[in-house]
């Protein structure tokens, strides 16, 4: 089938083996590894203090950045920190900026699970070439982690450590498939997954590249009864490199990505062993009634899709496309508890996720056929539809929940009245807009009325999504750290914690006040196109 081999040089940081001994008041090694992106130490072991700091593990994939540390730590400048959770950005940073000399993260069970602790995504440019982590990162396993919290808590425990890493640009494969559509080629679904993996990588991401080879094999047999084109990418550099292979496609195709893509589809860990809920999946809001009725229809199952995170190759936020779909089915919570399994981000809930025991065991061939359906019916209908399926309503319905909590929170130090007001006549016409569109049903795609409406809709993502998911400008990527509802106004949250009249209330205000008129013009904007 028609397909490119893209080879772009995509900058990696690609663990090799790291050491960390405790030289006092015993001597002991113990099993470590390092998260790509920490600071490479050297052949020289780095040497200090230990400091156990407890911030708690995740208690859901939507938690999995970690608590944050509290702000009383007094002072841990050079001091190597002892913490619970993953190597996530968002901790690192903030260690960082304490002065930490490094930092050992304790993972939640036996194994230790591969990461990657830069907020950078993809590739740096000018603005972010400075924000790679600033300190060293270790992992360790629970037991040992616990053996370590223990020493500290006794006597002054000192320790070295190396970390090694190989960093640096990488010409790497990124495969792109066209399944050309009948009546309106130049626009596409972009279906993707990410082929490179940590180990063996059977259910992150092997089940996801078979499935995306046979909805490959099945749409091009049946490309002529597709009205509009597949796009199918496989990435390379998600692992290593923080979604650098998306982002490279994002930056090298962000016209045409503009112009012709209707929607954005990730294929990530489907087909794992157990994982048979659909009630813990993710969707943007104006897709929130079709992606239902999707895995419905596919496999009868019921299914509930939250707020997409700043993950899974989402790397086409700041573009304004409308996504669906990161990870698919999981294990159900119950059985969750059962089995004592703690969050992990991949690997249909299993804890395997990430470490060397990820292996054939976890692929299920039953589930990964039913995945495949729910993926295949969601592309198909998103590609053959003839007026796209997304309703902007429901994304109005949550700017007005997301902006009257932050006025709740902002009390009388902020009126969110400008935003309510655009949210609301938005809603107005936007209920008015859909009305007319029930006149288009029985239409072909290439009816220039099901054309014009289209455009609305696509140019109706493309406003609405980046005031949503980003705080950066089209085609430039906000970094990995979880993204709130409409962020620009999201720091009311801070109300409470500050005093009034001071300095830091007097520059949140100034925020709030450029935040909300990025939102209203954008709102603005979209009653225009509407009217």
């Amino acid at each position: 089938m028609p397909h490119q081999v893209h080879t772009p040089e995509l900058y990696l940081s690609v663990p090799k083996k790291s050491y960390l001994k405790v030289t006092s008041p015993i001597e002991k090694e113990f099993h470590v590894k390092s998260p790509s992106f920490s600071v490479i130490t050297g052949n020289e072991a780095v040497s200090g203090e230990l400091f156990y700091v407890p911030t708690g593990y995740a208690k859901g994939i939507n938690d999995i950045f970690g608590a944050a540390a509290q702000d009383d730590l007094g002072d841990v400048s050079h001091k190597i920190i002892l913490t619970e959770g993953f190597p996530m950005p968002g901790k690192v940073r903030e260690f960082a900026e304490k002065g930490v000399a490094a930092i050992i993260f304790i993972s939640p069970g036996n194994n230790i699970h591969e990461g990657i602790c830069t907020t950078i995504w993809g590739a740096p440019d000018l603005t972010n070439v400075n924000d790679e982590p600033a300190i060293p990162v270790l992992s360790i396993n629970k037991a040992d982690g616990n053996e370590l919290i223990h020493l500290s808590q006794q006597e002054t425990v000192q320790l070295e450590f190396k970390t090694d890493l190989v960093k640096g640009w990488f010409d790497c494969p990124i495969i792109d498939i066209f399944i050309e559509g009948t009546e309106e080629p130049e626009k596409f679904v972009l279906l993707h997954g990410h082929l490179d993996s940590w180990h063996e990588g059977i259910g992150d991401n092997a089940t996801g590249n078979a499935a995306l080879l046979e909805m490959a094999r099945i749409l091009h047999k049946n490309r002529g009864k597709l009205k509009r084109s597949v796009r199918i990418a496989v990435w390379t550099g998600h692992s290593t490199g923080r979604y650098a292979g998306s982002t490279w496609f994002a930056d090298q195709f962000g016209i045409d990505l503009e112009n012709n893509c209707i929607a954005s589809v990730n294929c990530d860990s489907p087909g794992c062993r157990w994982a048979t809920s659909y009630e813990y999946m993710m969707w943007m809001s104006e897709v929130d009634e079709f992606c239902k009725d999707v895995v419905k229809d596919a496999v009868d199952r019921p299914s509930k899709g939250g707020r997409p995170l700043r993950a899974g190759d989402y790397s086409f936020n700041n573009i304004g496309i409308t996504s669906f779909f990161m990870l698919s089915s999981t294990i159900p919570e119950e059985v969750l508890k059962e089995k004592g399994y703690y969050p992990v981000g991949g690997c249909g809930g299993n804890i395997e996720w990430h470490t060397e025991e990820d292996l054939m065991h976890i692929a299920d061939l039953d589930i990964l056929v039913a995945d495949i359906k729910v993926y295949l019916t969601g592309v198909l209908r998103a590609a053959n539809t003839a007026v796209h399926p997304f309703n902007f309503i429901e994304t109005a319905k949550e700017f007005d929940k997301t902006i009257h909590s932050y006025q709740e929170a902002a009390g009388i130090h902020f009126d969110f009245a400008p935003s309510v007001n655009g949210v609301t006549a938005l809603h107005g016409e936007l209920e008015r807009f859909y009305k007319t569109l029930e006149s288009l049903n029985g239409l072909e795609v290439s009816d220039p009325q099901v054309k014009k409406a289209n455009v609305v809709l696509e140019k109706l993502s493309r406003i609405l999504i980046p005031i949503n998911y980003t705080t950066k400008g089209k085609f430039w990527h906000d970094g990995a750290l979880n993204v709130p509802p409409l962020p620009d106004i999201a720091p009311a949250l801070k109300f409470p914690q500050l005093k009034e009249g001071t300095h830091e209330h007097k520059v949140l205000k100034t925020h709030l006040t450029r935040g909300q008129n990025r939102i209203v013009w954008a709102l603005q904007q979209a009653r225009e196109l509407l009217s």
